[in-house]
């Protein structure tokens, strides 16, 4: 075991060593303990929009009338409120009930009716929602197998300002009565999100101000009207002139 440094009985110089050692080391310990800590790594932004999924539940009827009743069709579902496909998932196969209903409407040449919650944001479990609706002819989609297109228009605070749907094929060419008989379960069905913009507005004070400058240059362009007085009134002394040359002479031929 090394014995320790008797600080009494050491040299001057290993005293002005010592001393040297305590200073440089106090200096580094006071510039570690002040020193601050930068941080590199550049900051990160998220976009809250990114993150945010958009879900709309999408109902429809097979009713004729002018109330039907609506029951669930499924979701669709939006990443962003900007343009863009979504997707669409459907609550539940449909029920033999429901296929025999829409065999008849295509029978008939009835319409199949669907509707959606007015905003974005809406809550399915809001009782006062307020709904946009569309239809399409039942044979169409009938003979398309339930393949359809389904396109939300938008404004852009995420108010819905309609519904479209579109079968794949929407002839009603064939028999629906053939059609019906291979009838999916499932809707086969393409989504899209479709936000609208307002245009420019006219620039009404703009125009009201140039109005302004163009009457304002005028008045000021108008000086005295220094003409003489057959100058300023020739258009209405000439037909009388004439008027009077005329019944005179007429007035001559008589006598």
């Amino acid at each position: 075991m090394a014995a320790p440094i008797s600080v009494k009985n050491s040299s001057p110089v290993t005293m002005y060593i010592l001393q040297i050692c305590l200073v440089i080391a106090a200096f580094i310990s006071l510039s570690y303990g002040n020193r601050k800590v930068l941080d590199t790594r550049l900051p990160i932004h998220h976009d809250p929009e990114a993150f945010t999924t958009y879900v709309l539940v999408v109902e429809h009827s097979f009713d004729q009338g002018m109330t039907p009743k609506f029951s669930s069709r499924g979701t669709l579902s939006f990443r962003s409120n900007k343009d863009g496909q979504g997707m669409f998932v459907q609550t539940a196969a449909l029920t033999a009930g429901e296929k025999r209903k829409l065999k008849d409407l295509a029978k008939h040449d009835g319409i199949y009716r669907i509707r959606v919650p007015t905003s974005l944001e809406a809550s399915p479990d809001d009782s006062s929602l307020q709904f946009v609706s569309t239809f399409t002819r039942a044979c169409a989609l009938l003979e398309s197998r339930l393949t359809d297109n389904i396109t939300v228009s938008v404004d852009q605070s995420g108010n819905v300002l309609g519904v479209s749907l579109v079968p794949m094929d929407g002839s009603c060419d064939r028999d629906p009565t053939v059609e019906s008989s291979s009838l999916l379960d499932y809707f086969n069905t393409s989504v899209a999100l479709q936000v609208t913009t307002a245009g420019p507005t006219p620039d009404t004070q703009a125009f009201v101000r140039k109005m302004e400058d163009e009457r304002e240059m005028k008045e000021k362009g108008k000086g005295p009207d220094n003409r003489s007085f057959l100058a300023k009134y020739w258009m209405y002394i000439v037909p009388v002139v004439l008027f009077v040359l005329v019944s005179s002479g007429g007035d001559q031929a008589r006598s």
